[in-house]
């Protein structure tokens, strides 16, 4: 288990693997497909130009943007997804060189990777768990959040830094193997690198939240998977805290939420159906693939009581379509883990993992969300 490594990693290898099986009219549909998506955009912006020709306000460009990210979603399969959007390890290291700071990853037995955000030996550790539904890498902007999360924090004379999971994708890699992965990370930090759980904390957004849940539930609860083995974990002291950006939860794609912020989101009922089918490997509805370990609403609030953390940090956008279910789970987590273990934010006017949307919009960091500054101010306040 090294720092550096020409090899590829096991994501990048699904990744390319799942794109390659595409057939040429496949790839040629993804054409018109970001041509729409770029059509819409460029509407978007000429009306607004015409409605105000002197100013058109940051909310503007990020309805157009979402508009584009839905569309896109919505558009395409996911092995479409696959093939037009770079491997996290490509991604890593485009944050890397536009910050000038030389890549430095662990390599795990398997060909899992994480990459480092920070000083490797900083005595803080925070482990991040990306979104994308499980099937969509992790761009740019999610790491370099994690950048800007880790720089908030050592500004303030703190000693931290972050190890960024580049997890395998579905559907080449369905269910449980990200937390087969997440599981062996977490104890090459605790067992190699020699991180005490009580200086490290968990954030993940959206099917990365739904990773970091899972691995908790898995600490607490362990996976009887007899397909995938996952290795138990056993920590010495409670972790430190877990940061859960608009966690994807639940699949129900029903709730109010979901009508009621149609077009104020990123995403919508199309994309969360095709994610959850090829994550779980199972057709829509999937009940029977469904389990408290994947789904963190279907377990009951006893579920939680035992959580080896001590904080949580759980954030959402009042405009996401997750929200509904997200107050939900918050409710059951609060009353199993405790009403002062926990914290809630719904941000007015925020929409679906937005503190790294922003960045993928040109967003500046002075005019950032109120998610993003809560989370770096709640980490900060921990360490």
């Amino acid at each position: 288990m090294s720092k550096t490594s020409k090899n590829q990693s096991s994501s990048y290898r699904k990744q390319k693997a799942a794109a390659a099986d595409l057939s040429l009219l496949e790839k040629l549909d993804t054409v018109p497909a970001v041509l729409s998506v770029s059509g819409n955009a460029l509407l978007a912006t000429f009306s607004g130009f015409y409605k105000n020709s002197k100013t058109i306000p940051k909310s503007y460009y990020r309805h157009v943007y979402l508009t584009a990210v839905r569309t896109l979603t919505r558009r395409t399969s996911v092995r479409q997804q696959h093939y037009l959007f770079p491997p996290t390890d490509e991604a890593y290291e485009a944050a890397c060189k536009a910050r000038g700071v030389k890549p430095q990853s662990e390599i795990l037995e398997d060909g899992t990777r994480a990459h480092w955000i920070g000083n490797p030996q900083a005595s803080h550790l925070v482990m991040n768990f990306h979104g994308g539904g499980y099937v969509i890498p992790a761009g740019k902007e999610m790491v370099e959040f994690m950048f800007r999360i880790i720089d908030a924090v050592n500004s303030q004379g703190k000693n931290a830094a972050c190890l960024f999971l580049s997890y395998d994708l579905a559907p080449g890699a369905p269910y449980p193997r990200q937390l087969q992965q997440a599981s062996m990370l977490l104890n090459h930090v605790l067992n190699n690198l020699k991180i005490p759980p009580g200086n490290i904390i968990f954030t993940g957004d959206s099917a990365g939240a739904n990773l970091a849940l899972s691995l908790l539930s898995h600490i607490s609860h362990p996976h009887p998977s007899t397909t995938v083995p996952i290795p138990s974990v056993h920590l010495s002291s409670p972790l430190l805290g877990a940061v859960l950006i608009s966690p994807w939860i639940s699949f129900d794609t029903s709730t109010d939420s979901f009508k009621r912020n149609a077009w104020k989101d990123c995403i919508g009922v199309e994309a969360g159906k095709q994610w959850s089918s090829a994550f779980l490997s199972c057709p829509w509805p999937h009940e029977e693939a469904s389990d408290e370990y994947n789904q963190a609403i279907t377990a009951d609030s006893s579920w939680w009581k035992d959580l080896k953390v001590k904080q949580i940090l759980v954030t959402a956008g009042e405009e996401e379509v997750l929200v509904d279910g997200i107050r939900e789970f918050v409710e059951k987590l609060k009353k199993g883990f405790g009403e002062d273990k926990v914290e809630f934010l719904v941000a007015d006017g925020e929409y679906h993992d937005q503190p790294n949307l922003d960045i993928g919009m040109g967003i500046k960091e002075k005019d950032e969300g109120v998610q993003a500054q809560e989370i770096k101010r709640w980490i900060s306040s921990k360490l």
